[in-house]
């Protein structure tokens, strides 16, 4: 069969007219098809998303993929994606990928996972299992999440670990001067890539060599240029933790650039030494 007819039976599976569709309904007919190739397009004519496959096996609404790897072309980011295994719901425009998968965007963002949910229709992607992001500026690892590409958001439901590049080399802080600062929570995380932020919430912990600090939630604020941490602000029974030196208060924040934090509303100073606490 040539590559011209194995497109047209291809587009006939997809895209099938009511009666072609009752028909392959009623006779519930299994194809296999070698090299799968498969192509979107928008209203003006430009590709939405491309998928392919080393084999698919069509049965019903539904394509079982070998070895799927695609595309999803946004407002100026494309997407690739690639897994083991794929399942195509032709009726949701959703796929499943399994085993080995991976998500990489133009911008420099990866995502890898054992299972992933694409919507080819809204390009947005989610997932049950654990989860790996990484980016130039950060990496962070949790459980479960929801990500949409084209707003450039993302949550991560629990389990949260974030290694984040923090202040600029010369800003030697007490608590985040260093180049990098480890972030743990509960969950969820909010990121929003657009707005340089992330929401860090429950038993939040943010750790570096110098100290650490503790608190019901951490939002962090980064250098629209740098990428780098530029402000981090505490709320909810915040401790700050420096050797055996203890501070407590209801919000901190702490200025990155300028190594300096700021304690409102009446902070508590618990210093240990050899004989006495004050």
């Amino acid at each position: 069969m040539s590559r011209k007819i194995i497109y047209v039976c291809i587009w006939l599976i997809f895209f099938p007219n009511p009666a072609c569709f009752a028909e392959e309904k009623k006779e519930t007919a299994q194809q296999e098809i070698k090299d799968f190739s498969f192509v979107q397009y928008k209203e003006g004519g430009d590709q939405k998303w491309k998928m392919n496959g080393r084999s698919a096996e069509v049965m019903d609404n539904k394509v079982n993929i070998e070895y799927l790897s695609a595309l999803s072309f946004g407002q100026g980011t494309i997407l690739k994606l690639r897994a083991r295994e794929g399942i195509f719901d032709k009726g949701e425009n959703i796929v499943h990928l399994n085993d080995d998968v991976v998500m990489a965007s133009t911008d420099g963002t990866k995502l890898t996972t054992d299972h992933l949910v694409w919507d080819a229709e809204t390009k947005n992607v989610s997932t049950q299992t654990s989860v790996n992001i990484k980016r130039p500026d950060m990496e962070i690892t949790g459980t479960g999440g929801n990500f949409d590409m084209e707003a450039k958001t993302a949550e991560l439901k629990q389990d949260i670990s974030a290694k984040l590049v923090s202040g600029e080399p010369e800003a030697m802080g007490p608590l985040m001067g260093n180049s990098q600062t480890t972030i743990t929570c509960d969950g969820p995380l909010e990121l929003n890539y657009k707005q340089n932020r992330a929401f860090f919430h429950g038993n939040v912990k943010v750790e570096d060599s110098k100290g650490h600090i503790l608190a019901d939630r951490i939002d962090v604020y980064f250098n629209a240029e740098t990428r780098r941490v530029k402000l981090v602000i505490a709320r909810g029974n915040v401790r700050i933790v420096n050797g055996e030196n203890i501070t407590y208060s209801e919000k901190a924040i702490y200025l990155v650039d300028q190594a300096r934090v700021i304690l409102p509303n009446r902070p508590k100073l618990v210093i240990k030494n050899d004989s006495t606490n004050q």
